[in-house]
C-alpha cells in the first residue's frame, strides 16, 4: 500500500512539473539565433560551444545541489524511523555518503571547468583572449565575435 502512495505521489509530482512555465528562450549554446540581441545573433564559434558547457556544467551543480539535499532529508528522516534496526541504519548512512560524494564530484568538475576558462580567459598580450572567451564575472564567461584581423 505504501508503494503505491509513493509511486502516485512520484507520479503527480513529475506530471505537475511538466507543467510547469518554461523559457522559450532557454538555449544551450548562446549563439546562432534568428532573432534577439546581437551576440544571440552572431555566428557560432568555438567559444560559444565551451561557455555552453560551462553553462551545463552550472545547471548540474544546481541539480545536484537539490538532489543531494533531498537525499540526505530522506535518509535522516529513514535514520530517524528505523528505530535502532541495523538495516535501515546501513541503508540511511549509505545514502547519506553516496549523496555526498555524488555532490562532492559535481562541484569539482564545476570547478575544474571554471578554473579552466577562467585561465583561457586571460589576453595573452595579442589585443584577445584564446578563443575570444571573456570573463565578465566571476563565474560568467561571453564571447566576443569581433574580428582580430587588421583591414
Amino acid at each position: 500500500m505504501n508503494r503505491r502512495i509513493f509511486f502516485l505521489s512520484f507520479f503527480l509530482f513529475s506530471f505537475l512539473l511538466t507543467l510547469a512555465p518554461l523559457s522559450v528562450d532557454a538555449a544551450l549554446i548562446p549563439c546562432g539565433r534568428n532573432s534577439g540581441t546581437a551576440s544571440e545573433m552572431a555566428p557560432c564559434t568555438i567559444c560559444h560551444i565551451i561557455v555552453g558547457g560551462a553553462g551545463l556544467i552550472t545547471w548540474g551543480l544546481g541539480i545536484m545541489t537539490v538532489v543531494a539535499i533531498c537525499v540526505i532529508v530522506a535518509m535522516a528522516i529513514l535514520y530517524i524511523v528505523s528505530a535502532g534496526y541495523d538495516g535501515l541504519m546501513t541503508t540511511a548512512k549509505g545514502g547519506i555518503k553516496a549523496s555526498l560524494i555524488g555532490f562532492a564530484v559535481i562541484l569539482g568538475a564545476w570547478l575544474i571547468v571554471n578554473v579552466v576558462l577562467t585561465m583561457l580567459s586571460v589576453d595573452r598580450g595579442a589585443g584577445k583572449p584564446l578563443a575570444g572567451l571573456i570573463q565578465t564575472n566571476a563565474f560568467t564567461f561571453t564571447c566576443d565575435t569581433t574580428s582580430t584581423t587588421v583591414r
